[in-house]
């Protein structure tokens, strides 16, 4: 069967280079996100007492997972001028080594505190905690987050169903209801077809690709009271 050609005023199908845009950002936005890490239990890590500082109020990290960076994170202000002469700024974020390896302890000022944690699974990636700092020593025991891409071939046919199916779903949405004010059967079931089929490829595409998709564990932390030690109670 030969199709008659497509009205001028038909809406042209989007060119593969948008389609495998479309399928490629589909498929980043696609990561199953998975419960929580358990709260860490409340243990103080081993530190030498000589460790401890002596101004400011003392505060101890400590990764779950073992030794590991800690970073503290500063916000650096950068002001911006627009046309009319009014100046804004610009915050961004100047990491500082704060633990070497963990389990560390710092002398920290009461109030605020960002913290950056690495993430397991994603080595440029950098987690953000904020942390309040009292007038007591505490310690602050982190449970890092988890990031798995272990996707194959599952999720590459996805994207490519996914792909071939919108632009399909796409092409029958303008050729169905083009045939039927055309009055023209050939093309109105041509367009019936390939929007049906497309529409049902775009959806087991979307699927596999959430079938096979990367896995994220948030971590938690738990900021408790450092308990006194023996020899001070006695």
């Amino acid at each position: 069967m030969t199709l008659p050609p497509f009205p001028r005023r038909s809406q042209p199908a989007p060119s593969p280079t948008v389609l495998g845009f479309l399928a490629a950002l589909l498929s980043a936005a696609c990561v199953k996100t998975l419960p929580p890490a358990p709260t860490p239990q409340a243990v103080v890590p081993r530190l030498d007492p000589a460790a401890l500082p002596r101004d400011g109020t003392p505060l101890i990290v400590d990764v779950v997972e073992g030794p590991t960076p800690v970073q503290r994170i500063g916000m650096t202000p950068q002001p911006t001028e627009n046309a009319q002469g009014r100046v804004s700024f610009r915050f961004t974020e100047s990491p500082q080594v704060l633990c070497a390896p963990s389990p560390c302890a710092a002398a920290m000022p009461p109030g605020n505190v960002l913290l950056g944690f690495p993430v397991l699974g994603k080595p440029d990636a950098l987690e953000v905690e904020l942390v309040h700092i009292g007038s007591e020593p505490t310690v602050y025991r982190r449970s890092l987050s988890v990031y798995e891409d272990h996707t194959g071939a599952v999720r590459i046919l996805g994207i490519v169903g996914a792909a071939l199916g919108g632009s399909a779903a796409i092409t029958g949405t303008a050729l169905l209801p083009t045939g039927l004010a055309k009055d023209n059967r050939d093309l109105a079931f041509a367009g019936g077809i390939t929007l049906g089929a497309g529409a049902a490829l775009l959806a087991l595409g979307i699927w596999a690709i959430r079938y096979d998709s990367p896995t994220y564990r948030p971590g938690s932390s738990n900021h408790f009271p450092l308990p006194p030690s023996p020899s001070a109670s006695r």
